[in-house]
């Protein structure tokens, strides 16, 4: 008996140290990707724009899920530390768009579709996003699902305030109960998230409905609820 638990231990050993290394290599091949994606959109940026980009942004959002789980990202989220790089950004790509609008503006830009709103710009694969800007802690932190919170940097990816590896390495969704926003965002996401093949538990469901109890409903909510396409399928 004695035999076979020192047998069992080391053979769970060994499991832990795969699990280790399989992870360690995961998290290598999506931090060299993500820079390989730094370099090619750092070609699509005047060169007096790229220094500054490059110390004052990050990468965050669901294109680290999904590259840690082997899957091919929909864009790529550029989040952005000064407001003032956001304003010149914005500036330099509004007078590259062939149109202007009161709430989109847009046309192509070097051969990529080019897309500017209030929250984003967006060209081709990736966004710069200009709603939320600030450091990681201050904006990944608010992320509503906890596998989102994690951001690439300086070479490295990182972990929000309240994540941890175990949230990016699993399926379940576990919601930011503490400091999430948009709340009735989060709900109409949760389906997407759950076509992926994630899960939610009753509980982590029942945390967001308390959330949305605790703060109510705001005017651009109440809006987004009612512009609704009734005959649009919920997990689309």
């Amino acid at each position: 008996m004695n035999l076979f638990r020192k047998v069992l231990k080391y053979f769970k050993r060994i499991e832990i140290i795969d699990e280790d290394t399989m992870h360690s290599n995961r998290i290598e091949s999506v931090e060299s990707e993500l820079e390989r994606q730094y370099n090619i959109f750092e070609l699509l940026l005047p060169k007096e724009f790229i220094l500054d980009f490059r110390n004052k942004s990050y990468i965050s959002g669901g294109c680290i899920y999904s590259l840690y789980h082997g899957d091919e990202p929909k864009d790529f989220d550029f989040f952005l530390s000064s407001k003032e790089l956001a304003e010149k950004l914005k500036t330099y790509f509004m007078d590259q768009a062939g149109y202007n609008g009161s709430d989109i503006s847009g046309g192509t830009y070097k051969g990529l579709p080019l897309v500017i709103t209030k929250n984003a710009i967006s060209i081709g694969k990736f966004q710069i996003i200009t709603q939320w800007i600030g450091e990681p802690e201050d904006v990944v932190g608010e992320f509503d699902f906890k596998h989102n919170q994690f951001y690439y940097r300086n070479g490295a990816i990182d972990v929000a305030v309240l994540s941890d590896w175990s949230y990016l390495k699993g399926n379940k969704l576990s919601y930011n109960e503490h400091r999430a926003r948009d709340i009735v965002g989060t709900i109409l996401r949760t389906p997407k998230f759950i076509g992926r093949g994630m899960t939610i538990t009753q509980r982590e469901m029942a945390k967001v409905l308390l959330r949305l109890n605790e703060v109510g409903f705001s005017d651009k909510e109440v809006e987004q609820l009612e512009s609704i396409d009734v005959d649009r399928h919920f997990s689309s």
